[in-house]
């Protein structure tokens, strides 16, 4: 494993993010790992008006082939028992401002089996460009 980098230079997110029912509450720039093809990232958690924690989004800025095939710029995780209610989707939204600050675009990956981010992914508007294999030297293979 590589060594980790020093803390990116990035603009500091908008002290709010929120959209419908979710707040995003900044944790962490993540220094990202080039000779893995890892990328700095925001790091969020997701909450809701009472402060529960239903799970997080990440925002990579960068572009690599890791990027582009297998991560995505954005990668949201909901816990199992807070799924089904659009989070996912409202935590997208919210983290809007801050995407424009740091990328023009972004694209947003996900299995092919996995129906319910495929669903929040065509909800917010996206257009679908293709379904490739994960390359064997990705470090997501």
């Amino acid at each position: 494993m590589g060594a980790l980098l020093p803390k990116p230079d990035l603009p500091a997110p908008p002290a709010v993010l929120a959209y419908g029912a979710v707040t995003l509450r900044f944790d962490e720039i993540v220094p990202g790992i080039p000779e893995r093809g890892f990328v700095p990232y925001y790091h969020f958690r997701i909450l809701l008006a009472d402060g529960t924690d239903v799970g997080h989004i990440n925002l990579r800025v960068g572009d690599t082939e890791h990027v582009r095939i297998s991560a995505g710029h954005i990668g949201f995780a909901i816990k199992p028992p807070f799924r089904g209610h659009g989070y996912a989707g409202q935590a997208c939204r919210a983290i809007i401002d801050l995407v424009r600050l740091v990328s023009p675009t972004v694209t947003i990956t996900c299995d092919p089996g996995n129906v319910a981010s495929r669903k929040t992914i065509e909800k917010l508007g996206a257009e679908w460009i293709d379904e490739v294999p994960v390359p064997p030297h990705d470090p997501h293979y």
